[in-house]
């Protein structure tokens, strides 16, 4: 049976951009089809395993352990699918797998190396955290660690957000001025003295910004973007 087309139907599941009718077709091929219910059901704990293992009460350790622990819940899947979706996944778009390669990667001790009581070495800045949507975590400049930004998360300067699947928020600025940053996004804010800069790693942002405002760029992969106007988008695929 030829399942590349339900492959990539469990791509747009995850990502967040599949129709209810092709849910309604991958249910019924993945009832008939093992293989394919095997790796949705693989990636879609893999998913929810980086959102629990990233809580903001888990340390580091503990949120390695438990992506660990939830990868060991059924040994033979895990141990006949582990090679087959790393080979897979590495051919996705990185800013749609990001999420789950970082859980992969901490099965392999890749990541997390630090404890969440190491503090920030960035300077605070007065930015604050609205329309927050899903799961979007935060890696403070200096330390290896993941968190999960909250509302009411202290921004620092040279902080590092990733937006997973299904996820966004908003960083609103001291003159009301916001960049929102959709879902499967990598945003790092580089200056914030009299001078905003972000930097776009993949995903899309879009600023609006009060008139008149400050110099403001976003840079990205593949050049820099000036706000001339107070509205202005930034996609990086």
């Amino acid at each position: 049976m030829n399942c590349e087309k339900y492959k990539k139907l469990i791509e747009k599941y995850i990502e967040g951009t599949i129709s209810d009718e092709q849910v309604a077709e991958l249910k019924r091929h993945a009832e008939t089809c093992e293989r394919c219910r095997e790796e949705f059901e693989q990636c879609v704990g893999l998913e929810e395993a980086v959102r629990d293992a990233f809580s903001s009460r888990m340390s580091a350790e503990e949120g390695k352990a438990s992506v660990m622990a939830r990868l060991s819940a059924e040994p033979k899947t895990v141990a006949r699918r582990t090679q087959y979706n790393l080979g897979w996944l590495a051919g996705r778009r990185a800013a749609i797998a990001a999420g789950i390669l970082l859980a992969i990667g901490l099965t392999l001790g890749f990541a997390m190396g630090r404890s969440s009581t190491d503090e920030p070495t960035g300077a605070k800045v007065p930015m604050r955290v609205t329309g927050l949507e899903g799961t979007v975590l935060v890696r403070h400049e200096g330390l290896d660690a993941w968190r999960v930004l909250e509302d009411d998360s202290t921004i620092h300067l040279g902080d590092t957000f990733h937006s997973t699947a299904k996820s966004g928020f908003v960083l609103e600025m001291k003159d009301k001025s916001t960049i929102e940053v959709n879902q499967n996004s990598m945003l790092v804010l580089k200056l914030c003295n009299g001078e905003t800069q972000f930097f776009l790693e993949y995903g899309r942002c879009t600023a609006a910004l009060e008139s008149p405002h400050p110099p403001f760029f976003v840079s990205t992969p593949h050049g820099r973007v000036e706000a001339l106007g107070t509205e202005f988008t930034v996609t990086v695929e």
